[in-house]
């Protein structure tokens, strides 16, 4: 056998090899006897006719194709190891030659390449996010709300302060009515949301739609919603300026309609002064009582968390702490990701077609799915925007290759840094979950699972891929931050299991204090009952002396 290997396009190896026609005549030889077995031949049993007879009666040709076969998947796979490359996926038969010697010529996929070049000199400033005091007061609103306490829950008519339940729909009245091509924008739109690519061919496009942002019809809708709960408060309108007031009033069942128009300082500029007709109808209305923003508050919300009792003022430092984690959190995501893109544009990436099709496949599955999740099917789809699967595969390709690049210039710098994630990585992971729930071995043995831990590998490959970014873009050490992180997770392990062994402390304390508060109530109405019988008993004493003094009066 002679070898001669080669690059060729696609980032694809090209193995040509030659071999001895004494080795493809025996080849010839064993598919004529192979033939003869499938092919009946009149005077001899099945495998037993000569070759002449076989070539008669099916063919040389046929003969050579099924040589070429059986020859196909050995050479290929000599040839294979012979070259030493390392192929990405299945390779192909593309060609064979005869003459001047039998040939066979194969190509095979190659494992992506990427060359990082100066990853670690890339630089992207870093701004800090910065919470404020309304962002504070909001969370806390929200931790008010989630501790609203319902009185009633079937009150039969709406009035300030009530929470309510709604079915709400509304429409433009004025503007441009719809007209046929307010319509193919429609499926346009439409066309937009369900392949998320609301990209134009053409460059200018972005541009322009930046420049002039849709103006509603008449007849579009403002607001749909079949469950929306809100608080009628009349200062805090949640569509516009007068909603509240008109469903004050409203009984349980009925449906109201009104008309408001946009105001001034609406936040979207493109509605000011537009008329909407809203459509109303009340689901269910409820009695609450909202909770005071103090001390006791504090001190429940601290004790519902696990955490140390809190005041007021404890409360609002740990809500702002949680919220500049967060922001903080997303701050260095955003950032890791752009000081990746840096990385990516200065990387030299070469991979095969075959991995970018896959990629394509990946992403069309999802689409499907997501699809199927609104009760739409692939057809369906393809005859409302009039498109095909090659168009849906061809919208796909510049997000699967963007998707690509990004995903091995990752796995990159993985290797790279010599990112590995130990057991005891996982299991430190797998504690600050499990804390939430309990440590019982029944709560363990539902999430020690080695999907879990499977799953747990990922995430902190990629957080430790992150933390590396981070480092890198600030020109920082990454075995620092990494070192950091690490230490962080291990502190918040600590602190998910007091927390949890708070939480029981917490639980057998209320149910002690609830205990004695029973207690208390049975000693209470024990002794109003003591008292209620001496009572009666003096009652009926105090009856029979008079009854007895009477009877000596009549003596």
């Amino acid at each position: 056998m002679n070898l001669t290997t080669e690059r060729i396009e696609n980032h694809r190896a090209q193995l040509t090899v030659e071999i001895e026609a004494q080795e493809l005549e025996d080849a010839k030889r064993k598919a004529a006897r192979k033939i003869s077995r499938e092919v009946r031949i009149r005077g001899f049993r099945k495998g037993k006719a000569p070759y002449r007879l076989v070539a008669q009666a099916v063919g040389e040709g046929a003969i050579l194709e099924e040589a070429i076969d059986a020859l196909g998947d050995n050479l290929y796979k000599q040839a294979l190891d012979a070259s030493e490359i390392l192929p990405y996926g299945p390779g192909a038969f593309d060609d064979f030659q005869l003459e001047p010697a039998p040939t066979f010529v194969f190509s095979v996929p190659l494992q992506p390449e990427v060359d990082l070049n100066a990853y670690q000199e890339t630089r992207v400033d870093f701004e800090a996010p910065e919470v404020s005091e309304d962002e504070v007061d909001q969370a806390l609103e929200q931790l008010q709300l989630r501790a609203i306490e319902v009185l009633d829950d079937s009150v039969a008519m709406a009035a300030a302060g009530n929470r309510v339940t709604i079915h709400v729909e509304s429409e433009f009245l004025d503007g441009e009515p719809q007209d046929e091509i307010a319509e193919a924008d429609d499926e346009s739109d439409l066309q937009d949301g369900l392949t998320d690519d609301s990209d134009s061919d053409d460059d200018e496009a972005p541009d322009a739609d930046l420049q002039t942002p849709y103006i509603p019809k008449q007849g579009d809708s403002f607001v749909s919603d079949e469950n929306a709960t809100i608080i009628l408060d009349p200062n805090e309108d949640p569509f516009t300026h007068g909603f509240v007031e008109h469903l004050i009033g409203v009984e349980q069942g009925a449906t109201v309609e009104f008309e408001l128009t946009i105001p001034d300082d609406d936040a979207d500029e493109t509605i000011i002064g537009r008329r909407v007709q809203f459509y109303v109808t009340m689901k269910q209305i409820e009695s609450i009582l909202i909770p005071e923003l103090d001390d006791e508050f504090a001190r429940r919300v601290s004790r519902n968390h696990g955490d140390i009792e809190q005041d007021m003022v404890g409360l609002r430092a740990s809500t702002r702490e949680d919220l500049e984690q967060a922001a903080l959190s997303q701050a260095k995501s955003d950032y890791c990701n752009r000081v990746l893109e840096q990385i990516v544009a200065g990387a030299d990436i070469v991979y095969p077609d075959v991995m970018l099709d896959q990629q394509i496949d990946s992403m069309v599955g999802d689409f499907e799915r997501n699809l199927a999740q609104r009760q739409f099917s692939l057809d369906d789809y393809f005859i409302l925007t009039k498109s095909t699967k090659d168009d849906l595969r061809e919208q796909q390709r510049e997000g699967a290759e963007e998707s690509l690049r990004h995903s091995l210039v990752l796995r990159e710098i993985v290797d790279a840094q010599g990112i590995e994630i130990s057991d005891a990585d996982i299991e430190t992971r797998l504690d600050a979950m499990i804390a939430g729930f309990g440590s019982s071995p029944k709560i363990r043995k539902l999430f020690d699972t080695p999907q879990m831990r499977d799953k747990i590998r990922n995430d902190l490959v990629m957080s430790h891929a992150n933390e590396h970014l981070y480092a890198i873009g600030r020109g920082e050490d990454p075995a620092a931050a990494v070192a950091a992180m690490q230490a962080e997770s291990a502190e918040e392990a600590r602190r998910a299991q007091e927390r949890s062994e708070r939480l029981l402390q917490y639980q057998s304390e209320d149910e002690a204090a609830a205990a004695a508060l029973e207690a208390a109530d049975q000693e209470d109405s024990a002794a109003d009952g003591a008292a209620q019988e001496s009572e009666a008993t003096a009652k009926e004493s105090a009856a029979a002396d008079g009854a007895d003094a009477e009877r000596a009066q009549e003596a």
